[in-house]
């Protein structure tokens, strides 16, 4: 589904911008921020198909903005995107798993995303 509201939260200015492009490029409507707090403000005024949100930020978890997210829009499907090892167990952990569309382990390929991208919208 092309032109689908993308959200991206990651600290990592660099990626996230470099993502941010990649998404663009693909026909998809993104806002991306590396800021954890900006990014709960977009959350807050924007309704989103998909969130990409990085695990590990200043601030706040990947988690609690993933709740910020399914709290405003329980639709809205989240990938964690972490070079965490074993994140799947800290979503376990944390009673978070079945809020979680899919998990983007960095570094991740251009395809990998793309794929799960279409996957979640199709």
């Amino acid at each position: 589904m092309k032109n689908a509201r993308i959200i991206l939260i990651d600290d990592d200015e660099t990626l996230c911008e470099g993502v941010a492009f990649i998404l663009r490029d693909e026909g998809y409507s993104v806002m991306n921020t590396s800021s954890p707090v900006e990014g709960i403000e977009l959350i807050g005024k924007n309704i989103f198909d998909i969130a990409l949100i990085d695990y590990k930020m200043p601030h706040l978890t990947g988690i609690e903005i993933m709740k910020e997210i399914k709290d405003k829009n329980p639709a809205t499907k989240v990938f964690i995107v972490s070079g965490k090892p074993f994140i799947e167990n800290v979503l376990e952990e944390e009673n978070v798993s079945h809020l979680v569309e899919g998990i983007i382990k960095k570094p991740f390929k251009e395809e990998t995303l793309l794929n799960a991208l279409k996957g979640a919208l199709a």
